[in-house]
């Protein structure tokens, strides 16, 4: 019996995270009440401010906890990765892959940074600006080392991070294209918006052999 109830203790939190995911994905941050969050999680409310303080804590949790590991994944793709090319299409897949399996989280992670103020906004950014970074130097590297042939490689991976959080909005699963190959697919997209080649030819993601999108996310 102590063991269950530690078990519905820790299941908890998450009920409380998923319900507020779904209810900012629907209604966005403002037009959702805390009420709303603790009926739809099935718990009271003095049990969601025991676990999350405030809504606003519920929201920088959820976005700091959708983007947290995507950061750490794209570090360890960069420093275990040798080349611009490679390094480049793991962190698409990768980002790609944690849109489509982590939808609503991510397009609430994505759109409602506004709400968010002070320390807690602070927070939030700083670790979306250390991701984007990531990406930023790998296309710079590229560029300097001539694999990468662009004028504006900021403007270029700015434009390409957007086009891979767009996924979030309209991709199916239940659609003719399966998520392995649409991570593909951007993939070679990204690598021909960089323009990148390597000894006279163009690289193509067929050519990398960089493991599956999944290798550098936590399970």
């Amino acid at each position: 019996m102590p063991r269950t109830r530690a078990a519905e203790a820790a299941e908890t939190p998450r009920r409380i995270r998923s319900a507020a995911i779904e209810l900012f994905a629907e209604r966005g941050f403002h037009g959702t009440g805390i009420r709303d969050i603790a009926t739809r999680a099935g718990v009271t409310l003095s049990s969601l401010y025991h676990h999350f303080g405030s809504k606003d804590d519920l929201l920088m949790d959820i976005m700091f906890t959708s983007t947290e590991p995507l950061k750490r994944a794209a570090d360890e793709a960069y420093h275990t990765l040798d080349t611009p090319c490679q390094r480049l299409a793991m962190l698409i897949e990768q980002h790609v892959w944690e849109h489509v399996t982590d939808r609503l989280a991510k397009i609430v992670s994505d759109t409602e940074v506004r709400a968010l103020s002070g320390e807690r906004r602070d927070r939030v950014v700083g670790i979306r600006d250390a991701y984007e970074s990531v990406w930023r130097t790998t296309v710079e590297e590229g560029v300097a080392t001539g694999v990468f042939t662009v004028s504006h490689p900021k403007a270029l991976t700015i434009g390409l991070l957007e086009m891979c959080t767009a996924v979030s909005h309209w991709f199916q699963p239940s659609g003719d294209l399966g998520l392995r190959e649409l991570c593909r697919t951007y993939a070679d997209g990204g690598l021909g918006l960089m323009r990148a080649s390597e000894n006279g030819r163009p690289v193509r993601r067929a050519d990398l052999d960089i493991g599956e999108p999944t290798r550098f996310l936590q399970p």
